[in-house]
């Protein structure tokens, strides 16, 4: 006897294509994956790129020791041409780079493609051994420094490039690191005229007597039609661990990388980059051999968080129903971290949501720290409600919050902004505080949906705060019925 099954099929919108910013990194391979081309992949898909690759070497070594390596220069141009001849792509991070024979290709094609080069200029891996021939370093900077807009030399680096010791900075004066720095930017230009282009040198982990770690970074940039050299110093504290963390500068050069294929500018590009490294260079993945890599990995806590928006996003995206709820300014569904206390631990949609189609599409993935508004309203909320984790927005419609009160048992607040005070209009976040704190006041808690009937450059908004996924799908449902009645 044969059991038959009912199967039941479900109607949904079609599948969402997303178009991503795209990243190339020329690197060595590293079979532990802490460093090197595999290191560049997590690193630019934790930013939000695509990473494409190509390799120009393989390494044998662990996390603690380098062995050697094997160049794979005679298949570099063949690699190149399979990317560069179909992908739009701008910008690359170059790293290492084992022979003569890779250089002349790496600008060979810097120049054919017009790319955007940031190099980490490694000599040494962290586990030790070189990773090129000998003497390689005079040709790097000769010819391949003019091609590059960024290097992020380490301190060792940076000191054989400009031929000063950098490695006992005193507390008083870093008037040595700057000095590099100087050297190391007029290394990057080829002849007087090209000193208009933008480009930036970043020196990493210059240790200081005052128990600091210090990145100096120098930037030439167009100011007021001038171009001008620049100085940001970024300070942090040192950190006391036994063994040796393999891969740091690669995680490093190709987020700057990602944020410069994102569309940032050269100098947001370098302080995203120093916030999402120090970020993760709060959490090492341990190994035996006492090696550790910076883990890149998303924890199950915020897995959880952004399958909840999944969630979410699953059930509108399939519904035209839902698409009379996005504003003009778009939706976005954001959702914390239990604890959030920042931007940097609260997911949303990259991009938001808009309408194809007549469905609701995610324009971007989901993603930690993308998005401000929903973020700081969460935030806010949490300040009075830590159950508070999620937040909408919503298109607002006079007749629908009729129809929400009379026919759900959803509690509304209207918030009239022109009752702001003048200091917190001047300041975002504060008016996100006003708003939470003003509902409060109506109702004794927050309601499930704040709104406003907006103002001069704000569009009238609904926004609907929950516990968790299955409290806001239920809100969203009885808000749909009421509506649609």
């Amino acid at each position: 006897m044969i059991e038959s099954k009912k199967v039941n099929k479900f109607i949904v919108s079609e599948p969402i294509i997303i178009m991503k910013p795209l990243c190339l990194t020329i690197a060595g391979a590293d079979p532990t994956s802490g460093a090197g081309i595999q290191a560049d992949i997590r690193t630019f898909d934790r930013c939000g790129v695509h990473p494409f690759s190509v390799i120009t070497a393989i390494t044998y070594q662990t996390a603690t020791k380098f062995i050697g390596y094997k160049s794979l220069s005679d298949e570099l141009n063949n690699q190149l041409d399979a990317i560069l001849t179909v992908y739009p792509i701008k910008y690359v991070k170059i790293g290492m780079i084992p022979d003569v024979k890779t250089i002349d290709i790496i600008i060979q094609n810097i120049k054919n493609y017009n790319l955007n080069a940031i190099l980490d200029p490694i000599l040494i891996a962290s586990a030790g051994g070189r990773l090129s021939s000998e003497g390689l370093e005079s040709e790097i900077e000769r010819n391949l420094f003019p091609h590059v807009k960024i290097i992020t030399p380490n301190i060792t680096e940076a000191s054989f490039y400009s031929n000063i010791n950098l490695s006992n900075l005193s507390n008083e004066s870093i008037d040595e690191l700057k000095e590099a720095a100087e050297i190391l930017l007029k290394k990057l230009y080829r002849n007087e005229n090209s000193k208009r282009i933008e480009k930036a040198v970043v020196i990493k982990s210059a240790r200081s007597k005052s128990n600091e770690i210090l990145d100096l970074v120098l930037l030439n940039k167009e100011i007021n039609g001038q171009m001008k050299r620049v100085f940001q110093l970024f300070k942090k504290k040192k950190v006391i661990f036994e063994g040796n963390v393999h891969g740091t500068g690669c995680v490093f050069s190709s987020a700057i990388t990602a944020f410069l294929a994102k569309g940032y500018s050269i100098e947001n590009s370098i302080v995203k980059a120093e916030d999402f490294f120090d970020n993760k260079f709060q959490s090492f993945i341990e190994l035996p051999d006492k090696g550790k890599f910076i883990d890149l990995t998303v924890s199950e806590e915020r897995l959880k968080v952004i399958n909840q928006i999944k969630e979410v996003y699953n059930v509108i995206s399939q519904s035209k129903d839902f698409s009379k709820l996005i504003p003009e300014v778009r939706m976005n569904i954001s959702s914390s971290l239990p604890n959030a206390t920042g931007k940097n631990d609260i997911a949303s949609v990259e991009g938001r949501i808009t309408i194809i189609n007549e469905f609701p599409k995610a324009s971007g993935e989901i993603r930690f720290g993308v998005s401000d508004h929903t973020a700081r309203l969460i935030l806010s909320a949490k300040k009075f409600d830590n159950s508070i984790n999620f937040v909408m927005n919503l298109r607002f419609n006079p007749n629908w919050i009729v129809l929400i009160q009379d026919n759900t048992d959803l509690e509304l607040a209207e918030i009239i902004r022109e009752d702001q005070p003048e200091e917190i209009k001047m300041k975002e976040f504060s008016t996100m505080q006003w708003l939470i704190k003003k509902s409060i006041e109506k109702i004794g808690k927050i309601p499930d949906i704040v709104w406003d009937k907006g103002a001069l450059g704000k569009e009238p908004m609904m926004r609907l705060f929950g516990k968790n996924s299955k409290d806001i799908i239920t809100k969203l449902k009885k808000i749909i019925d009421a509506i649609s009645s």
